[in-house]
C-alpha cells in the first residue's frame, strides 16, 4: 500500500532570499510550506552582498543574529569610468555587506527547522535539486 500524496497549503517556486523568508514565515504560522529550489544549499550566486538597511529589522524578525555577525556597514558608494573618473555619494539609508552563501544558508537553515511559534512545530519541506524546470 502506499502513501497518499501530501498536501501543502503553499507552494514556493525559488528559493532566494524572498523564497527562503516567506516559507519560514509562513510555516511559523502553522501553514504546510514546500519550498522548491533547484540548486542545493549553500550554494555561491553571483551578488553584489549588499542589503539595504531598511531590510535589517525585518531579518532580525526572522531570526538572524545579524549582530553577531559583525556586518560591514555601507554609507557610500562609488562608481568608477575606465578613464579613471569617479563620483561618489552617500545613501541615504546605507545598507551592509553580506555573503548571499552565508545568508542563504543560514535562512535554509531556519526554513528547515521545525519551530514552535503560535502554532505547531512544522518546518517547511525545501525540495532541492529535484526540481530542475516547471
Amino acid at each position: 500500500m502506499t502513501n497518499p500524496p501530501t498536501l501543502y497549503d503553499t507552494a514556493i517556486v525559488g528559493g532566494g532570499l524572498a523564497g527562503l523568508s516567506l516559507a519560514i514565515q509562513l510555516s511559523r504560522q502553522g501553514h504546510h510550506v514546500l519550498l522548491m529550489e533547484k540548486e542545493t544549499y549553500p550554494f555561491h550566486k553571483v551578488c553584489g552582498e549588499y542589503i539595504s538597511m531598511e531590510s535589517w529589522d525585518f531579518l532580525l524578525q526572522l531570526g538572524l543574529p545579524l549582530d553577531e555577525w559583525n556586518l560591514p556597514r555601507i554609507s557610500q558608494v562609488k562608481i568608477s569610468a575606465p578613464n579613471g573618473l569617479s563620483i561618489t555619494e552617500t545613501l541615504p539609508l546605507g545598507g551592509f555587506g553580506i555573503s548571499r552563501f552565508k545568508l542563504d544558508a543560514a535562512l535554509a537553515a531556519m526554513a528547515k527547522a521545525p519551530r514552535e511559534f503560535s502554532g505547531p512545530k512544522r518546518p517547511a519541506r525545501v525540495m532541492e535539486k529535484e526540481v530542475t524546470s516547471m
